[in-house]
């Protein structure tokens, strides 16, 4: 008979028990261990869910503070393009006003030194030179801004790029998070 018992209490632990075997004192006894220890199971997957829920809900909150740096970072760097053209142009100006005033004062020291202060020569050749220098710096000035230009196009695509990063972290964030609740709410066999 002590066979039949073993046999009834291995049958009961396997879940392929009859009511025979559930008459036997240690097929109970297991099924009691056996329910304990997934009530215990259960108890420790909802502490599990809880503690991922304070560790994603933490991650969610800096996702938000860094979406708020990106805005700063982004003014700043927009900010520091344009004071870059605006200082790069302001000296292309500089140097072509002492360009274009040297180009006036050579012209007049020629036309001195010649002796034709009114000779229509000099003053088409220093018109030549003074013409080229403006032109010079058009094409400096648009050079500038199309620096500038990139520069805005990437400080865009940075902006873009990490925006999106952000919202698919948040999204991923947002389906742990309906996971984790799940788990903080899990009941054994629907009671508790």
């Amino acid at each position: 008979m002590a066979i039949g018992a073993m046999a009834g209490a291995g049958a009961a632990a396997t879940g392929l028990g009859t009511a025979a075997a559930l008459t036997n004192p240690l097929g109970w006894a297991t099924l009691g261990v056996g329910l304990v220890t997934d009530i215990m199971g259960t108890g420790a997957e909802r502490k599990a869910g809880q503690r991922k829920m304070g560790y994603i809900a933490e991650q969610q909150e800096s996702l938000e503070g860094a979406l708020g740096q990106l805005g700063e970072i982004t003014e700043m760097k927009t900010e520091m393009a344009g004071d870059t053209y605006g200082m790069n142009l302001n000296q292309a100006m500089f140097q072509t006003g002492q360009s274009l005033y040297g180009l006036t004062r050579q012209g007049q020291t020629a036309a001195a030194r010649t002796g034709f202060a009114s000779s229509g020569q000099v003053q088409t050749q220093t018109q030549r030179a003074m013409d080229a220098g403006v032109q010079s710096f058009g094409f400096q000035r648009q050079g500038l801004q199309d620096v500038l230009g990139q520069k805005l196009m990437d400080i865009a695509e940075f902006k873009g790029a990490e925006e999106g990063r952000i919202q698919s972290e948040q999204a991923r964030l947002r389906y742990e998070m309906k996971e984790a609740k799940a788990q903080s709410k899990k009941k054994f066999l629907g009671i508790f």
